[in-house]
C-alpha cells in the first residue's frame, strides 16, 4: 500500500519530462524489475537551478523521480550529492521495503547527473575519440558518458542524436 504522498507525486509528478537546455543527464535502470530513469539538471552559480526526469517504471520510480526533484532543485551540487534513498522515501512518508530500490535508483540518477556535469570535458574528450566534438557533445546530452555507453546505446537513439558523418565514424567503431 502506498502513502497518500507517493499517491500525490505518482499522480501529479512535478518537475516531469526532459530538460533540452540541460546541462548534463544521469541515466539509470534496474534490469530485473526494468525501470529507467533519465535525470536532467541544469546548473547556474553552483546550484540545481532546473532539474527535469523522464521516468520508465511503477508508480513508486515516478513519485521517487518526482519527489526527487522537488528535494534537489534549488541545493548546491554538493547538497543534493548528499541526497539519499531514505531522504526521498522519508519525504514520500515512506515505500513499501519491496520498492525502496526505486528510491536508490532516483538518488543514483541524480548523482550520475552531478558527476557527468563535474565531468563533461573528459567526458567528451573521450567521446572524441570516435566523433567529433558536436557529435560528442550530442551524444553526452543523450546520456551517452563512454565508449561503452555508446556500445550499448541503440542505432536509433544514436542517429537522433549525431550528423550522418558521426553516425558513419559511430558504426566504423563498433564493427572494431
Amino acid at each position: 500500500m502506498y502513502s497518500k504522498k507517493v499517491m500525490e507525486h505518482f499522480l501529479n509528478p512535478r518537475n516531469k519530462g526532459k530538460l533540452e537546455d540541460a546541462d548534463a543527464v544521469g541515466k539509470v535502470g534496474n534490469p530485473v524489475c526494468g525501470d529507467v530513469m533519465y535525470i536532467y539538471i541544469k546548473v547556474k552559480d553552483g546550484k540545481i537551478e532546473k532539474i527535469g526526469w523522464e521516468t520508465m517504471g511503477c508508480a513508486a520510480a515516478i513519485a521517487t523521480s518526482s519527489m526527487l526533484s522537488e528535494l534537489a532543485k534549488g541545493k548546491t551540487l554538493e547538497e543534493a550529492m548528499k541526497i539519499s534513498r531514505n531522504d526521498i522515501a522519508d519525504a514520500l512518508e515512506g515505500l513499501p521495503p519491496i520498492k525502496m530500490h526505486c528510491s536508490n535508483l532516483a538518488a543514483e540518477g541524480l548523482h550520475k547527473a552531478i558527476e557527468n556535469y563535474l565531468n563533461r570535458e573528459k567526458i567528451i574528450n573521450e567521446l572524441m575519440k570516435v566523433v567529433n566534438r558536436k557529435d560528442a557533445e550530442a551524444l553526452f546530452k543523450i546520456g551517452i558518458t563512454s565508449l561503452d555507453d555508446l556500445k550499448k546505446a541503440s542505432m536509433e537513439e544514436i542517429a537522433n542524436a549525431v550528423s550522418d558523418e558521426g553516425m558513419e565514424k559511430i558504426k566504423k567503431f563498433l564493427r572494431k
